[in-house]
């Protein structure tokens, strides 16, 4: 039983002492700004002014203006036909619940990012645009 136990505290202590943190810088894609943002036909650009959006490779998005920060989730999925997705999503409502979409990536560099979405139903449909650039 002594073993047993003894076993038991050498695996106890081996757990917190091999999960440390990884040193490593958390890789965050800092500084994009939304030049455009059209949603069912309706320029709401000026929703977004002044914020700053910083997309950190653990998939958390932030949007930040002044002492004001909204924060939601980000993920890139790639599909077999050769059409990638930015997917954005914030909790609420408002301007930040309009641009939580699953986004058609356009085209994608260093300096910009161009997405549409087709959204609406089948008496309305319409494609929203979603532009960031740094």
């Amino acid at each position: 039983m002594k073993l047993l136990n003894l076993v038991l505290f050498i695996l106890f202590i081996g757990l917190f002492t091999s999960c440390s943190k990884d040193d490593t810088t958390e890789n965050t894609i800092t500084g994009w700004k939304v030049t455009k943002f059209l949603h069912k036909g309706v320029d709401k650009t000026a929703n977004f002014q002044s914020y700053v959006f910083d997309f950190q490779s653990s998939g958390v998005l932030t949007a930040v203006k002044g002492s004001t920060t909204m924060s939601g989730f980000w993920k890139e999925v790639k599909y077999d036909s050769g059409r990638t997705e930015l997917v954005i999503s914030f909790g609420g409502t408002g301007s930040f619940e309009e641009i939580s979409e699953d986004w058609t990536i356009g085209t994608k560099t260093d300096v910009s990012i161009k997405l549409t979405n087709v959204s609406g139903n089948a008496a309305n449909v319409g494609t929203d645009v979603l532009e960031f650039a740094k």
